[in-house]
């Protein structure tokens, strides 16, 4: 009797064009069939969310859950795993979403499987310097076979920079330097008949010569890899199965560039990171040291100085000799990139940047970073050096503090050690003791009320310290803290910890610090989200914000902004005549009259005491006008189904711009004037 089979399936990222036959793969509908799916974690979805959200009945007659095979999934990162006596390496290659290489070694055979990759950079003088390129090289080194994303010429690539691809041109220079044996093009443009697929397999052929044999991959075709090449691409001992959530990572971002810091802003607070923009060098050295960030972000050309001279001088300031550093830089041929971790960037990213591509370089050195912490604390639990004063220094509130006054506070406290799992924290405990994070990383959880779960509150790690506000308050713990990996505290009972902050100027005001950098963050989360009260609207300061990042966002697409700028007639006369209350049910209504009349994709907010704004992404003139006839449509029938026996009516004025301006004051002016000039009232 056949057994049922058991596969496993390797899959580079989600996007569409990668998993779109899935839901036709015969084996996922035999009973009793195991697969194994392995990819990255995306953007925005969990594998299995993914995989599950084009088997909708909206797309497909069968959903995932309905299939009767048992399937698993398995969300990796960078590093290596085996599957029996095979060998599974894993690295982050260059492209729009999380996207990984495999490379499969068994029997003294390698096959390296690199699709939707881009170059980093350009070659200079036949040669990529790029430290990306250097790694992706590296990583194919001496692989029997390689199967590398070759979709564009160079002609069709000037075109298509930021789309995440290679070219044929690309593929073949890293393999001969890989010195691999074979290669195998891959991703074919859609846009390429079989005949453009042969010159392409031609003009690879000619740029190879004899070093290595090349050929087009095609449907059906089967290839047998024998032993030759290098059976693993480098020693690591980093699983790949380890997920490391960037949940609560810092980055700190060095530019005087307002338009960056939006668009960067708005492609990584989907990530609940926490980004800290500073305009020059002189403050990211200033800050630096209090913030600890995970990762920087740093302009290649400052207001104060060379970018690229920063990297090593902030390094030296936060402790970190290993940060990452990404340059953001017009030329990266001026620049020097490392591999080494030492004066130079990890990465460099050419300006204009692709936000997407930004984004999943973030996560990848993110991960990376994560990995090297584990790597150096493993095993955490293991006898480790003792405590001085010198190792204090990393954690910010204690930097100033004299060294006597650093022997005297590790005196008083004890060096513990927690396996991942622990609760350090509980929530509604009293507080007795305060801890400070050596090595490892911990979360903070909230329960919610009236509900069975609890909501994540953020992420710390080395250099910060939890349990400070209840010992300070005298109140029960307000969440509740769990050790995310094996992790090395510092714990100081309550009456020692106070003692010490009223012997200490220094110790109170780094705690001062500390308190205020997490009072400002908190602040800033506030005013970018919390709603309008009266009408749960966006509030004026989260309608500033979120322009700027949509106006980059339609620079980057070239496609315009619609302004509609809405002004609610007589309000003072309606609250003195009818009272408050009656004036808060017409703002109200004025409200939910807006929203019906917009799309989800448009931004509508409370923008003054009787003003609203309506902003619209991807419209022109054409469409924009289209808003006001249906808003004033809306506005009467929500008047006559709340009963409302008042008058209202709104003024009307509009604004267009083909290319938005970085701040808003300019189309709310334009707009405003042309509600004076036209003095359009709805309803009509």
């Amino acid at each position: 009797m056949t057994q049922p089979p058991r596969l496993h399936l390797f899959i580079g990222h989600t996007h569409w064009d990668h998993i779109q036959g899935f839901p036709f793969f015969v084996p996922a509908f035999v009973p009793g069939a195991e697969l194994n799916i392995y990819a990255p974690l995306g953007f925005q979805r969990g594998l299995e969310e993914a995989m599950a959200g084009q088997m909708e009945y909206s797309y497909f007659p069968v959903k995932l859950r309905d299939l009767r095979s048992r399937i698993h999934f398995t969300e990796l990162d960078e590093g290596f795993f085996r599957v029996g006596d095979v060998l599974i390496e894993t690295q982050y290659l260059n492209h729009t979403a999380p996207t990984i290489a495999y490379r499969i070694s068994s029997g003294g055979a390698s096959v390296a499987y690199a699709t939707d990759h881009e170059p980093f950079w350009k070659a200079s003088a036949g040669r990529y310097q790029h430290p990306g390129d250097q790694r992706h090289i590296a990583f194919l080194r001496g692989a029997d076979l390689i199967i590398h994303d070759a979709q564009y010429t160079e002609e069709e690539y000037r075109e298509k920079k930021g789309w995440g691809h290679s070219t044929v041109e690309y593929a073949t220079d890293v393999a001969r330097a890989a010195g691999a044996r074979r290669l195998a093009l891959f991703h074919h443009d859609p846009g390429h008949d079989d005949a453009a697929v042969d010159r392409l397999e031609a003009l690879a052929r000619e740029r190879l010569g004899r070093d290595l044999e090349v050929f087009a991959a095609a449907e059906g075709l089967e290839i047998e890899v024998r032993g030759g090449g290098a059976t693993a691409s480098a020693k690591t001992d980093i699983s790949a199965l380890t997920r490391r959530p960037i949940a609560g990572g810092r980055i700190l971002l060095v530019t005087a560039n307002a338009s960056e810091v939006a668009t960067i802003q708005d492609v990584l607070e989907e990530e609940d990171l926490v980004l800290v923009p500073v305009p020059d060098a002189a403050s990211a050295l200033a800050r630096g040291a209090d913030v600890m960030p995970d990762l920087a972000i740093v302009d290649a050309k400052l207001v104060d100085g060379d970018g690229a001279a920063l990297v090593a001088q902030l390094r030296a300031r936060v402790g970190r000799l290993m940060l990452p550093v990404l340059l953001l830089t017009d030329d990266v041929d001026s620049v020097r990139g490392g591999l080494d971790g030492s004066a130079d960037a990890d990465d460099v990213l050419a300006k204009p940047f692709s936000p997407p591509m930004l984004h999943a370089r973030v996560r990848a050195w993110l991960a990376r970073s994560l990995a090297a912490e584990d790597r150096r604390q493993e095993p955490a639990l293991a006898p480790m050096a003792p405590l001085n004063s010198e190792t204090l220094r990393i954690v910010p509130v204690f930097r100033d503090m004299g060294r006597d006054e650093l022997e005297a506070l590790l005196a008083q406290s004890s060096d513990r050690r927690y396996p991942a799992g622990h609760e350090l924290v509980a929530e509604g405990e009293m507080p007795e003791y305060l801890f400070v994070i050596i090595a490892g990383r911990v979360r903070v959880m909230e329960a919610m009320p009236d509900a069975q779960t609890e909501v994540v509150l953020g992420e710390l790690g080395p250099g910060e310290i939890v349990g400070e506000l209840g010992i300070l308050t005298d109140r029960p713990r307000s969440a509740t803290v769990v050790t995310l990996e094996p992790t090395r505290c510092l714990a100081l009972r309550r009456a020692h910890f106070l003692q010490a902050v009223g012997r200490s100027p220094a110790l109170a005001l780094g705690l001062a610090r500390l308190l205020a950098r997490r009072l400002y963050d908190s602040d800033r989360r506030l005013a970018r989200y919390a709603p309008d009260a009266l009408t749960g609207l966006a509030s004026r300061r989260a309608f500033l914000d979120l322009y700027r990042r949509i106006a980059a966002s339609a620079r980057r697409r070239k496609s315009g902004l619609f302004l509609v700028l809405f002004d609610v007639h007589h309000l003072n006369a309606i609250n003195d005549r009818f009272g408050y209350p009656i004036g808060d049910d017409v703002l109200r209504v004025v409200a939910d009259a807006l929203m019906e009349a917009t799309r989800a994709t448009d931004l509508v907010a409370r923008y003054g005491a009787d003003e609203f704004v309506v902003l619209l992404q991807d419209a022109g003139p054409r469409e924009g006008d289209l808003v006001t006839p249906r808003f004033g449509e809306k506005l009467r029938d929500m008047i006559a189904r709340r009963g409302l026996n008042v008058p209202v009516s709104c003024r009307v004025g509009t604004a267009y711009r083909e290319v938005p301006p970085d701040s808003s004051d300019e189309l709310l002016r334009e707009a405003d004037e042309d509600m004076r000039r036209r003095g359009v009232t709805l309803p009509a």
